[in-house]
C-alpha cells in the first residue's frame, strides 16, 4: 500500500491524501448514468438465494432509481423488489436469483427469476403457484395500490425456473 501521495504506480488512480480531513473533498464522485432519462434504465444482476439478498436488492434498486430521477416510485419499487426476492429465497434457497430492473413503456418493470422447477403434475403446479401467490400478498396489495400489475410465469422451454414480475407506472402517468 502506498505510504505517500506519490507512491501509486497507476496513472489512473488518484492518490489517497495523507491528511484524512481532506478525504471528503477528494473522493470519487457518485455514479451518474449517461442519462438521467428513465428510458436509459436497464440493470440486471444475480444475488444468492439468501434472505439477506432482499436487502442487497433494495439498496441497489434505491441507487438505480435515484440515479435515474425516479424517486416518485422509490418506496413502491423497494417494497416490490424486496418482496420478490424474499419470496424467491423461500422457493429456491441457496440457489442464485436473477434480478432485473428496466424502464419499459412508461413504467418500471422489476423481474425476479428463481430456479424453482416446474411441477409435472398439474395439481402440484397449481398448489405451488397458489402458495407463491399467498406468499406475495403484500406485493399484490402494493402493486394494486399504485395501479400496476404483476404475475408469475414459468420460464421458457430452454430454461427451468419461475419468473415473477411487477410493473409500476409513475404516479399520475
Amino acid at each position: 500500500m502506498p505510504s505517500t501521495d506519490t507512491d501509486t504506480l497507476c496513472p489512473l488512480i488518484t492518490p489517497t491524501p495523507a491528511n484524512p480531513s481532506t478525504l471528503a473533498t477528494t473522493q470519487r464522485p457518485a455514479y451518474k448514468p449517461r442519462s438521467s432519462d428513465p428510458s436509459a434504465l436497464s440493470y440486471s444482476f444475480t444475488v444468492p438465494g439468501d434472505p439477506l439478498s432482499a436487502t442487497v436488492v433494495r439498496t441497489t434498486t434505491r441507487s438505480v432509481l435515484r440515479a435515474h430521477g425516479l424517486t416518485a416510485i422509490e418506496e413502491t419499487a423497494l417494497s416490490a423488489a424486496g418482496e420478490l426476492v424474499a419470496c424467491a429465497t423461500q422457493f429456491a434457497p441457496g440457489q442464485d436469483l436473477y434480478h432485473s430492473i428496466r424502464w419499459c413503456d412508461s413504467a418500471l418493470r422489476i423481474v425476479n427469476w428463481d430456479a424453482h422447477h416446474a411441477h409435472s403434475d398439474p395439481r402440484d403446479a397449481a398448489r405451488c403457484t397458489a402458495y407463491r401467490k399467498r406468499a406475495l400478498l403484500l406485493l399484490a396489495a402494493v402493486i394494486h395500490e399504485c395501479g400496476g400489475d404483476w404475475g408469475i410465469s414459468q420460464s421458457g422451454p430452454t430454461t427451468e425456473g419461475t419468473r415473477v414480475w411487477a410493473r409500476l407506472p409513475l404516479p399520475g402517468a
